[in-house]
C-alpha cells in the first residue's frame, strides 16, 4: 500500500515537471521570437498575417456560434413571453365574447318585451307580462309554464296572447306560476271568423304547430293564405286577435263540412313572454247589442204569441 502511495505521488511529480518544462520551453521561444521580431520586423508582419489567417476562421465561427446562441435565447424569451401575452389575450377574449353575448341577450330581450308593450298599447289590452320558463311536463298537453301566477293578478279563465297573435288561456295558477294550454292542444277551441269572407268557425288543435278550422260548410269559399282572426264571441280571448293563415281548404261533397287547416301565427317553439289579460276586457271591448226601441208612451210594446 505504501507502495501504491509513493508510485502516485512520483507520477503526481513527473506531470508537474512535464508541464513546467513545456511552460519553459514556450517562454524561451516566446523571447527568441520577440527578439527575432525585433530586429526583423518583416518577418513579425509575415508571421502576424499567417497566426490572423489561421485564427480569423475560428474567431468567426466562435462568434458566429455566439450571435447564434443569443438570438436563439433571445427568441426563446420572446416566445415565452408571445405565449404569455398571447395566453392573456385569449382571456380578455373570451370575457369580451361573454359580455358581448351577455348584452346582445338583454337586447333582444328588451326588442321582445317592447314588441308587446306597443302591442299593448295599441289594442288598448292592459295585462301582466311574464316570461316562459318551460313546456309542459306531462307532454300529454300542449302547454307552457310561466313565472307569473295569483299573487301577480294572473287567474284561471285568462287568456295569453303575444305581439304576434294568440297563445292559450290559463288553466291552472299558483302563487309565482301559471299553466297556459295552447290553442294547438287537442283540447283547446277558439271562436274565430275567416277575415276576408267573414265566415265564422272554430279553431281546433291537431298537435304541435297545427290547427283546423271547424264547422266551415262546403258552401264557404275558403282559400289559402286567409287570416283567421279571434271573433270575441267566446269572451276569453278579445275580438280581432289573429290566430293564423289558413294553408289548405278541401271540399268533400261525402261530408257536410270542409277540411281545414291552419297555421298558428306564434312560433310556440320559440315563445319567451306573453301577455296575460283579463276576461273583463274581453266584455268591455265588444259592441254593445243595440236595445229595442220604445214607444212614444215610454214602455216597449208588448210581445203578442201567436194562436
Amino acid at each position: 500500500m505504501v507502495n501504491r502511495y509513493l508510485s502516485g505521488i512520483s507520477e503526481r511529480f513527473s506531470v508537474l515537471g512535464r508541464v513546467t518544462l513545456v511552460s519553459l520551453c514556450l517562454l524561451c521561444a516566446s523571447f527568441l521570437l520577440t527578439a527575432y521580431s525585433s530586429r526583423h520586423p518583416e518577418v513579425a508582419r509575415c508571421g502576424g498575417v499567417l497566426v490572423s489567417e489561421v485564427v480569423a476562421p475560428i474567431h468567426s465561427a466562435i462568434m458566429i456560434a455566439r450571435d447564434g446562441g443569443q438570438n436563439l435565447w433571445f427568441r426563446y424569451l420572446y416566445l415565452v413571453g408571445a405565449a404569455t401575452e398571447n395566453g392573456s389575450l385569449r382571456e380578455q377574449l373570451q370575457r369580451t365574447e361573454g359580455a358581448l353575448a351577455a348584452i346582445s341577450e338583454v337586447r333582444q330581450e328588451n326588442n321582445r318585451l317592447r314588441a308587446i308593450l306597443q302591442f299593448s298599447s295599441n289594442t288598448s289590452l292592459e295585462g301582466v307580462v311574464a316570461a316562459v320558463i318551460g313546456e309542459e311536463p306531462s307532454g300529454w298537453v300542449r302547454g307552457i309554464l310561466i313565472n307569473r301566477g295569483t299573487s301577480s293578478g294572473v287567474m284561471v279563465g285568462m287568456a295569453a296572447v303575444h305581439a304576434r297573435g294568440v297563445v292559450g288561456q290559463v288553466i291552472a295558477a299558483g302563487p309565482n306560476s301559471a299553466r297556459i294550454l295552447l290553442i294547438d292542444d287537442h283540447s283547446s277551441g277558439v271562436d274565430a271568423i275567416v277575415q276576408e269572407s267573414r265566415v265564422r268557425a272554430i279553431v281546433a288543435g291537431t298537435g304541435p304547430s297545427s290547427c283546423e278550422l271547424k264547422y266551415i260548410t262546403n258552401e264557404s269559399a275558403i282559400r289559402p293564405g286567409e287570416i283567421v282572426v279571434t271573433s270575441g264571441m267566446d269572451r276569453i280571448y278579445p275580438k280581432g286577435l289573429i290566430l293564423g293563415t289558413v294553408i289548405s281548404a278541401h271540399q268533400n261533397n261525402a261530408l257536410l263540412f270542409q277540411t281545414v287547416q291552419l297555421k298558428p301565427a306564434v312560433d310556440f317553439a320559440k315563445l319567451e313572454e306573453v301577455l296575460i289579460i283579463a276576461s273583463e276586457q274581453v266584455t268591455e271591448t265588444q259592441s254593445p247589442l243595440p236595445l229595442p226601441k220604445l214607444a212614444s208612451s215610454g214602455k216597449a210594446s208588448p210581445i203578442r204569441r201567436r194562436s
